[in-house]
Formats: C-alpha cells, sequence, structure tokens
C-alpha cells in the first residue's frame, strides 16, 4: 500500500467514465483513505452513448461519482460539476436560458500541491489551462491522453518534484499547446456546446488510453518507479506502441 492521495480526473466523458473506474478500484486497495475528485461541468447526452459509460442521465460528474461511491468504502468519491477554465470571471456569469453548466472553476484554484492530476478532455485549450497551472506548483502529477484518428493514441506523464520540472512541459514538443486550435468548452455559450458534434471517438481506443494512463500511474505513482516513458503512441489496429524518453535529463538520442 501507498500513502493516501488526492486524485483528480478532469474530463468524465469518453476516456473519464472508464479510467475513473479504474482509478477508483485502485485506490480502494492500493491507497486506502485517498480521495477521488471527478470534475466536469458537461452532461451527459444520448449522442454520447456509443462510446461512454453512464447508468443515468445528468452531469457526468454527479452521476458517475455517484455510482463509483456505492462500492467505494475506503476512497472518498467527490464530484465537482464545474467547467475548468483558464481564470474564473469575477462575477459569475448569468446563465442563459435552459443552461445546465454549473459554473466554473480556474484549474490555479482548482490544483493543489501533490496532486495526482488525470486530464482527460478532449480539448487542447482546456489541457493547456491545465498544464500552465500545474507548472505553478512544486510537486504535482498531470497525466492526458486521448485518441488522435481512429485506433491511434497518445499518452503523455508531465512531471514536477521539488520545484523542478522531471519531465518536459508538453509545449516543448507539441505546438497545440502554444497555440490550441480551439476553445475550451467552459468559454463557450450554452448554444455553442450544444453544437459541437459526438465526435470520432471509438470506445475501443477509449478504454485503451484509460489502460496505458492507469498503467503509468501503476508505476510512477503507486510503485514510485521512475518515468523513462513519459510519453506512449500506440495504433491498436497494427498492435504497435512507441515509447519516448521525456525526462529534462534524458539522453540526447533517446527520442530519435
Amino acid at each position: 500500500m501507498t500513502a493516501a492521495r488526492r486524485v483528480l480526473v478532469i474530463g468524465a466523458g469518453g476516456v473519464g467514465s472508464i479510467l475513473s473506474r479504474g482509478i477508483a478500484m485502485t485506490l480502494e486497495f492500493r491507497a486506502p483513505g485517498s480521495g477521488l475528485i471527478i470534475v466536469d461541468g458537461d452532461s451527459y447526452e444520448p449522442k454520447n452513448r456509443e462510446r461512454q459509460m453512464f447508468t443515468g442521465m445528468g452531469n457526468k460528474a454527479i452521476v458517475l461519482a455517484s455510482e463509483l461511491a456505492q462500492t467505494a468504502e475506503h476512497t472518498a468519491i467527490i464530484p465537482l460539476p464545474k467547467w475548468v477554465v483558464a481564470e474564473t470571471p469575477e462575477v459569475e456569469e448569468e446563465l442563459e436560458e435552459g443552461e445546465t453548466a454549473q459554473g466554473k472553476i480556474a484549474a490555479i484554484d482548482l490544483l493543489d500541491e501533490g496532486d495526482v492530476v488525470f486530464c482527460v478532455v478532449d480539448n487542447f485549450k482546456a489541457r493547456k489551462d491545465i498544464f500552465d497551472a500545474a507548472k505553478k506548483f512544486n510537486n504535482i502529477d498531470v497525466f492526458t491522453g486521448g485518441n488522435d484518428d481512429q485506433l491511434y493514441g497518445s499518452i503523455y506523464h508531465y512531471q514536477r518534484k521539488n520545484g523542478e520540472e522531471v519531465t518536459l512541459h508538453p509545449s516543448e514538443m507539441h505546438p497545440e499547446y502554444v497555440n490550441p486550435p480551439d476553445r475550451n468548452p467552459g468559454e463557450l455559450s450554452c448554444q455553442e456546446r450544444a453544437e459541437i458534434e459526438g465526435g470520432t471517438q471509438l470506445l475501443a481506443v477509449n478504454m485503451g488510453v484509460a489502460a496505458w494512463l492507469l498503467a503509468r500511474a501503476h508505476k510512477t505513482i503507486f510503485e514510485e518507479q521512475e518515468d523513462s516513458e513519459s510519453e506512449i503512441y500506440f495504433d491498436m489496429a497494427v498492435g504497435l506502441s512507441q515509447p519516448f524518453d521525456r525526462r529534462v535529463d534524458a539522453p540526447v538520442d533517446a527520442n530519435v
């Protein structure tokens, strides 16, 4: 067993709804006394049912946390039905008619020292906001992952210890974390969010991303081993995976 941890799953959609179940089971038996906070301002809709696992309608964080809490004896399962944004408005915006969002929280206000964060939102701007906030903490682990096309996906582990980066901020390799091609859903209006299509993610890849993330957390958080495979790309169509060493002090030829 390891020490109790505060773990956040930000995004309870295709990957998050699967990953949260695995994280809850792991904490229950490997780190009893931990807290799992599920964060999402969105609601489950019929268009999501092809690739998301929910037993009822409503806000994703609330529905999922309620389900997991039924079997969690040693883990506190806490829903936070909010959108994570770069900055919270000083005055809460007036909700539009029919708006179901439950408010917003700035990434810097959500995160805390020592957190283990799984950022599995399908949006680059939202990921950037979370990674940029994480950079301001001395000790934090942020895992992210998703699928890019069909049966292809990737994961990344950003880690800070004692005020220093252990692995590189993803903006060092990926320009989409410098200039995101999209907008944070928490910054959109109710109507704009409603117009977002159901997406092209596949259930098999969502399960694969969740499994890879859980495996990396098992190695680096629960087994406390060094993460020399900080970024992993995989293609389930051909059964191929490729790791990359993104540690700050990685050998020069490690990522060739």
